[in-house]
């Protein structure tokens, strides 16, 4: 054997890491005095990749219907944003808004497709007009051609993972949810998303359906996707009757092994989460994305009867500082009740599952409705609630982040 081989002993291990600390000073002490300020590629990779936030204009308003629009966003430069961030088709932007006093986001699902972001320049949402809604009446009212809008990066895990989910998908909608898919759809005809894709789109009736002509045309040009519409509450020529079943599923979907993405209204959830685990699919090939889970606390069936109608203090901090000590209604999150007040707290999802707006509880107690408690263990030995699914249930003291 020719080649020389060298081996160190523990003590010359230990020998040359005795050293380290004396090494280092030298390099510290001989650093320049100036911070570096050049800028590396990885970081400006990272910086387009994933900004902070993103300046956007409204280019273009769609009318859906009499309460559901479509926005165009595109980038605004003369606030700093001159490319949008790519996204993958089942991600969000997280909207800021600022209503009077109040500093609030809401998310909302990219129903474009991303070459439309890295090719076109555009992003585009869908708003639903909600009654006695405070952000969609708002937007409503205000947004039109030229507003500014300030978002987030795109956020969310609901979309595919080739080296997670399988590349034959049945998802599972209703207008709630149709936007993830609408994306999915549009990137599945491009062909930047390359899985096959059958659809059940449920509505009550068919004028109930959005985007449904586009969908249509996509599956008779596209071999890839396939929509399978069901109506609850009319026969349609052609279409399927009644609700998304075990049944129906079968029916449809492909005969290699796949996986399931469902994305819609807790209702939606409610009616098919019995017809999905019959299918004897293992856990990890379904993928959930529900909203719809912060709502008034009198229609969660199992709050405590006793807290309704109850108003609460709330003391906020901040560094160690009390921001304000504002009034809390029992009814509504946490978060709200800080929106309200004008108190700027973080969130994106508004569900729970992001973790985004996390803040400590160090004084009293709360009610986290079931389903929506995605916190770690450690977090919660550690007090961390999520503002946006937590209620109070006594006077509170929480710290912000």
């Amino acid at each position: 054997m020719k080649e020389k081989v060298s081996i160190h002993s523990p003590s010359k291990d230990f020998s040359e890491f005795i050293r380290i600390p004396e090494a280092r000073k030298n390099a510290i002490s001989n650093a320049l005095k100036t911070p570096v300020r050049k800028n590396f590629n990885v970081n400006s990779t990272a910086n387009f990749l994933h900004p902070q936030v993103q300046y956007l204009k409204i280019r273009e308003v769609i009318e859906l219907s009499r309460d559901e629009r479509c926005y165009v966003l595109y980038p605004d430069s003369a606030h700093g944003t001159g490319k949008l961030a790519y996204f993958r088709p089942g991600q969000y932007l997280s909207i800021t808004l600022n209503i009077g006093q109040s500093v609030l986001t809401r998310p909302f699902t990219i129903c474009s497709s991303p070459l439309d972001s890295s090719n076109d320049d555009f992003y585009m949402i869908r708003v639903k007009k909600v009654m006695h809604g405070f952000a969609s009446n708002y937007i409503f009212n205000n947004w039109q051609k030229g507003t500014e809008v300030v978002a987030s990066q795109p956020l969310g895990n609901f979309y595919y993972q080739v080296l997670r989910d399988n590349p034959f998908l049945v998802g599972a909608t209703d207008n709630e949810g149709i936007p993830a898919f609408l994306s999915m759809a549009r990137a599945i005809e491009e062909k930047s998303l390359n899985v096959n894709l059958t659809l059940f789109y449920s509505c009550r009736k068919k004028q109930d359906a959005l985007f449904m002509d586009e969908l249509i045309e996509i599956s008779k040009t596209t071999k890839n996707f396939n929509i399978v519409f069901v109506f609850s509450d009319e026969k349609v020529e052609n279409y399927e009757r009644g609700f998304i079943t075990k049944q129906l599923i079968e029916k449809y979907a492909p005969p290699e092994k796949y996986s399931v993405f469902i994305n819609g209204s807790e209702q939606l959830l409610n009616l098919i989460s019995t017809q999905i685990a019959e299918l004897g699919l293992e856990r990890k090939d379904i993928r959930l994305n529900i909203g719809s889970k912060n709502k008034e606390a009198k229609l969660i069936p199992d709050f405590p009867p006793e807290f309704l109608g109850k108003t609460f203090e709330l003391r906020v901090k901040k560094d160690g500082k009390v921001l304000k000590t504002i009034p809390c209604n029992s009814e509504e999150t946490i978060l709200v009740a800080l929106e309200r007040a004008g108190i700027e707290a973080r969130s994106h999802c508004r569900v729970g599952s992001c973790g985004f707006c996390k803040a400590r509880l160090t004084r009293g107690n709360v009610f986290i409705p079931e389903g929506t408690d995605s916190r770690r263990i450690s977090d919660t030995s550690h007090g961390i609630i999520h503002p946006c699914v937590s209620y109070a249930t006594s006077d509170l003291t929480i710290q912000l982040n």
